[in-house]
């Protein structure tokens, strides 16, 4: 982020701290230790640039800033459109929508203000610290293992206000996966104008309890002059299983990044993405911690590039001294449809015991000619060859989602971003 201080983008701070603070309900103790920490970060850009290597965040940063959290939407109606049968709980802005929402007693859903919780990560960004520090408000959602089959759609509309201001959306979220539950959560992002611009700031803490399932599908399909920036801290207790896959589209800059704690024996990981990407940028970062023994944790990232876009992924898997036996491994896949795009991954392991398994692997390359070659040569037009190949690199990703009618759903809305 090469000028970063300089007089375009130095009132930036200033206006986000005379922004947030009209609400006047943050806690003191949460928002002053987080908030020095963002102006060290600000007045450091070394470690600033860490996080973002060369994405520009120019227009970014030199954007004048809005924040409106209540407005209502009257006339949106895709509110089930991505999945027919579902307890259906609607955000807006940030902002629980109960009129529109659908859910029956074995999910509850509470508001609480002035969270104390001090989730403090030194090694996260900005926009991470951002949210913890003027947040004011968390929703906390538990699921108990009486819930149904039915998975649990939670629908994030978001909306700027004009083009010349970006709104600013900061969200907070603890779900707790009962003991013995399991549970499908969807998370649908989408927006009510394709025109206006916005960040999606969200902070979500999960814990999965001991015995409980999570299949958890995330979809973003968000309009390009957004920004979103998802950080997850996933907890996991005895005999937990979390099987997480994330699409990715649409958004001018995305950042996913994903803290998951193996604090229990005998978990299973699994943590999957897919992201297609035209003139626009995405961030993956993933943090395996392996606590303790009999685990296993195996991650796939696949991307399609194209149209001068980049792609950073960077995957870190940790095991401690005392956590043995452990089957991890990392690989990611990057698909460049032209010579302008930009795939870059730096997988990491740490290991602190020698009774483990770990591997990691990259792949990147174009379209393979001999595979359209030998298409074409079966009567199969270059277009179709092409759109076949792509389709095929797609479905590693896609058939990894529990759920028939999600599955063909995503399937679809990837084949025709092509």
């Amino acid at each position: 982020m090469t000028g970063l201080l300089n007089s375009n983008t130095s009132n930036l701070l200033p206006q986000w701290y005379k922004l947030f603070s009209k609400e006047k309900t943050y806690s003191s103790i949460k928002f002053y230790k987080h908030w020095k920490y963002i102006k060290m970060l600000w007045s450091t850009p070394d470690i600033f640039n860490k996080y973002y290597d060369d994405i520009s965040y120019n227009g970014l940063l030199k954007s004048k800033f809005v924040l409106q959290n209540n407005k209502y939407f009257n006339n949106f109606n895709n509110i089930s459109s991505v999945i027919s049968n579902a307890h259906i709980l609607v955000f807006i802005n940030g902002n629980f929508n109960s009129k529109l929402s659908n859910y029956n007693k074995n999910i509850s859903i509470e508001l609480e203000y002035n969270d104390n919780n001090m989730n403090f990560n030194k090694n996260s960004d900005i926009f991470y610290h951002l949210t913890e520090s003027f947040c004011y408000k968390t929703y906390i959602i538990n699921i108990n293992k009486d819930i149904d089959e039915r998975p649990i759609y939670l629908l994030h509309i978001s909306d700027g206000v004009s083009k010349n201001t970006v709104n600013i959306s900061q969200n907070r979220y603890y779900i707790n996966i009962l003991k013995n539950t399991k549970a499908h959560i969807i998370e649908y992002f989408t927006n009510n104008n394709k025109h206006y611009s916005y960040i999606n700031s969200i902070n979500t803490f999960i814990f999965i309890h001991n015995y409980a399932t999570l299949n958890y599908t995330k979809l973003s399909l968000e309009n390009y002059h957004s920004y979103h920036f998802n950080y997850k801290y996933i907890t996991i207790n005895d005999h937990a299983k979390l099987n997480s896959n994330i699409f990715i589209t649409g958004n001018k800059i995305h950042k996913d990044e994903m803290h998951i704690t193996s604090n229990g024996t005998n978990t299973l990981i699994c943590a999957n993405s897919l992201s297609v990407l035209s003139n626009n940028n995405n961030i993956i970062n993933t943090y395996i911690h392996h606590v303790a023994s009999n685990c296993t944790s195996n991650q796939l990232h696949k991307a399609v590039i194209s149209n001068n876009s980049k792609y950073l992924l960077n995957g870190i898997i940790k095991i401690t001294r005392l956590a043995s036996k452990i089957n991890s491994n990392i690989f990611s896949q990057g698909l460049l449809l032209d010579s302008t795009s930009q795939f870059r991954t730096k997988p990491q392991i740490e290991i602190y015991n020698r009774k483990v398994h770990c591997t990691h692997g990259v792949i990147i390359s174009n379209i393979n000619c001999d595979q359209i070659f030998y298409l074409c040569s079966r009567g199969i037009s270059y277009v179709d060859a092409k759109k076949i190949i792509i389709d095929a690199f797609f479905k590693e990703v896609i058939n990894k989602i529990n759920h028939y009618e999600l599955h063909e759903i995503i399937f679809n809305i990837f084949k025709n971003l092509i």
